[in-house]
């Protein structure tokens, strides 16, 4: 098949280099390492169910077994290079390349859901200014748990957006125009006089 030949006119060393993955490029990083499998002839070894280990080691059933582990290596060492060293540890002790695809599938789902909650998580009329901000940053502490990272101004944007604007409004638009950057316990202080200044 024609598709078995483009192996020979790839440079597999670019193209792993221009798709690591780093966390955020999920999306991007499977499609370009499931094109790698296909050019290489090895993405039946992720899509197809795992051979069992024949009773006989001889004859078809010998030479195919020995055969998918053969490409089954191969595959893991195409994973494995394309992926950035601080998510390599979650992987690189499976034994089967499908099981790396599925356990970084499932890894990436959970940081989007995480990521979800992030973006549609607002301030309530119950909670203090403190509390809320107290739990927006252990929500991205678990994310950076499992492997992503954030900028201390995306972080600091996702909790002002969070607030309500008939408390925190003029706060926001100062912070804003100003340029403050300051770390979470300061942001959780200045927040917390906002907060005492709107019930006096």
């Amino acid at each position: 098949m024609e598709v078995l030949n483009m192996s020979s006119q790839i440079n597999y060393a670019t193209l792993t280099k221009d798709y690591i993955l780093t966390g955020p490029n999920y999306v991007d990083w499977r499609r370009n390492i499931k094109l790698l499998l296909t050019a290489e002839g090895l993405i039946y070894v992720i899509e197809d169910e795992k051979p069992s280990l024949p009773d006989t080691m001889e004859g078809e059933e010998k030479a195919a077994y020995e055969l998918f582990r053969q490409n089954n290596s191969k595959a893991k060492l195409l994973v494995l290079n394309s992926i950035d060293n601080t998510i390599k540890d979650s992987i690189k002790n499976l034994s089967f390349a499908k099981d790396m695809l599925e356990e970084l599938k499932k890894l990436y789902e959970k940081q989007n859901r995480h990521a979800h909650i992030l973006h549609s998580t607002k301030m309530t009329s119950w909670i203090s200014i403190i509390d809320h901000v107290m739990k927006l940053h252990n929500l991205f502490q678990e994310l950076e748990a499992i492997g992503t990272s954030f900028k201390l101004n995306y972080k600091t944007d996702v909790i002002l957006y969070s607030l309500p604007q008939e408390i925190c409004g003029s706060f926001i638009c100062n912070y804003n125009m100003n340029k403050i950057f300051v770390e979470f316990p300061e942001l959780g202080n200045m927040l917390q006089e906002v907060e005492a200044a709107h019930k006096l």
